[in-house]
């Protein structure tokens, strides 16, 4: 996930895009959903979760945790046009138990997505597997991105393996290209890669098509998708 801001530093964040209405997204699968987050639902769970050194990792973020008010104010910068925060939650409590961030570079169509699942009873892979396919629909679909970028540090290896799991095309690696924010070690990060394409075709030849419901969606959204993008309904 991109820079989190540091314990006591200040917030200094990209600028809003131009004035374009907040698109908030709400969007469940087969075990869970989606939704855009607001800084009135970040609560004490948060804060636990950035403590946690598992998360702490993946986010490489500084041994000082970030506290309840400044994860709040971090919440509140994403205009939630180029720059989206969502919250994955269960679907039978609708419980947080992780994060999506998405960013999105209108001019060449391009989206990245960066997941952590803070919840450490739902660090499982089915979870992260299934939270990044609803999000890639929705870049995809909804907000017609041509290309989406996973770029996770080799060290996490959930994320790394969840990108080699969905078969996400592996672009490169990028040898000592971050700092520890903690050791001041070099880190590598690896590129993963997913085109409007190759989703398209993987939409035409998967056996079974899967669960993406929400707000403002037909009943038979996905089917109809499927067939524009010239799947043979059966």
């Amino acid at each position: 996930m991109p820079k989190m801001p540091q314990a006591g530093q200040r917030l200094n964040f990209p600028p809003a895009a131009p004035t374009q209405k907040p698109i908030l997204v709400e969007r469940s699968g087969e075990s869970c959903r989606i939704r855009t987050l607001r800084p009135g639902e970040v609560n004490e769970r948060f804060a636990r979760w950035l403590a946690d050194p598992a998360v702490a990792a993946g986010l490489n973020m500084p041994a000082a945790p970030l506290g309840l008010e400044s994860f709040r104010a971090y919440v509140g910068s994403f205009d939630n046009v180029r720059r989206n925060l969502l919250a994955i939650r269960t679907l039978d409590d609708d419980e947080p138990i992780g994060l999506i961030m998405t960013e999105i570079d209108p001019r060449h169509r391009i989206g990245s997505l960066h997941l952590i699942v803070g919840d450490a009873a739902h660090r499982r892979l089915q979870v992260s597997f299934e939270a990044t396919r609803i999000a890639i629909w929705h870049m995809f679909v909804e907000r017609g991105m041509e290309k989406l970028m996973f770029e996770p540090l080799a060290r996490n290896q959930a994320a790394v393996t969840a990108c080699r799991l969905g078969m996400l095309r592996q672009e490169g690696e990028l040898l000592s290209h971050r700092l520890d924010s903690k050791t001041g070690e070099r880190l590598d990060q690896l590129i993963f890669a997913l085109t409007l394409d190759e989703f398209k075709n993987r939409v035409r030849a998967v056996a079974k098509l899967p669960v993406f419901e929400g707000p403002d969606l037909k009943r038979n959204f996905v089917r109809e998708i499927a067939r524009s993008y010239g799947r043979k309904q059966t």
